[in-house]
């Protein structure tokens, strides 16, 4: 069954209007599952693309029921196939849409021969399909559609990127907010503005573990409050809940309660200073010690109150 489109040429009526979101955006779907394209069960070498609808440059496209998209075979080595929303606006009154599948070669990216021209003929990517020799169904599919609501975007994968070139565009990727703007030639650039549970930093000194951090990098704080008992040389050391994905940055450590406290004075933490019989600090954990003014305290039972910066 052919996909259903308004705003081609044509009568366009006031319920159409109400449930269009093909404004501002230029590529969208509507729905969690719509448009998305998964293996078919049992037809080899062709796709399915669900039922719901997508938008594109002012066109609206309905999908009533499941569509089947067929692939090139493929005997030996690898391709992958661009799986697009094709709108054609040449003919007399416009349309309807159609689905295609567009070769894009051995990587994983947008081909040149998707059609770019709104107006006249556009491709709206919505997956990569990765095919292998001797393998009649993908061995991978590459989510490239676009959510749009109220004056955001949202993604799946990076590569939508590579699509969505207009300057001012902003689009969340998985939790990291993207920003397209104008380089310092007048070109083109995508900036990551930020980041879910990431925060940035005024300044940045030296690091425990990992080196320099990156310019521009955005950093993931923990925190958090531990019963331990030292070991039989002084030593304890807290493992963090997640852990850092490039580098430690900082950890800062504190008495927890009473318990570091001996009639004899009170009892101090530091991190290891010579990195034995424990790291010092990695981006898992930090290893530290407890100590009262006659030397370190084994076998201790205390809380330790800490707070680590990474990236």
């Amino acid at each position: 069954m052919a996909l259903t489109s308004v705003f081609y040429d044509g009568v366009v009526t006031e319920t159409d209007r109400a449930k269009n979101l093909a404004g501002s955006p230029e590529y969208g779907v509507y729905g969690i599952d719509d448009f998305k394209v998964t293996a078919h069960p049992s037809i080899p070498y062709n796709v399915l693309v669900k039922a719901g609808r997508a938008h594109g440059h002012g066109v609206t496209d309905e999908a009533a029921i499941d569509q089947i998209v067929p692939c090139d075979t493929l005997a030996t080595g690898a391709r992958w196939d661009l799986i697009a929303v094709r709108r054609n606006w040449q003919p007399a009154l416009g349309g309807p849409s159609t689905l295609v599948a567009i070769t894009a070669g051995a990587t994983a990216e947008i081909p040149a021969a998707r059609k770019v021209g709104p107006g006249v003929e556009d491709d709206q990517p919505i997956a990569l399909v990765k095919w292998k020799g001797g393998l009649s169904a993908p061995e991978t599919i590459i989510d490239l559609r676009v959510w749009a609501g109220n004056g955001g975007l949202y993604a799946k994968d990076d590569l939508v990127r590579t699509y969505l070139t207009r300057v001012g565009t902003e689009v969340n990727i998985n939790g990291a907010l993207w920003v397209c703007s104008l380089g310092a030639n007048g070109t083109t650039t995508w900036d990551k503005a930020s980041e879910v549970g990431k925060v940035p930093l005024f300044g940045v000194g030296g690091s425990v573990t990992g080196g320099a951090p990156p310019t521009g990098a955005q950093f993931l704080v923990q925190t958090g409050s531990k019963v331990g008992t030292t070991d039989t040389q002084g030593y304890a050391n807290v493992v963090f809940p997640k852990a850092f994905p490039n580098g430690l940055l900082y950890v800062g450590l504190s008495n927890g309660d009473s318990s570091i406290d001996r009639a004899y004075g009170r009892g101090t933490l530091a991190m290891n200073p010579s990195g034995a019989p424990y790291d010092n600090g990695t981006k898992t954990q930090v290893t530290y010690t407890v100590a009262f003014p006659t030397g370190l305290a084994p076998g201790l039972v205390h809380r330790v109150n800490w707070i680590a910066i990474g990236w």
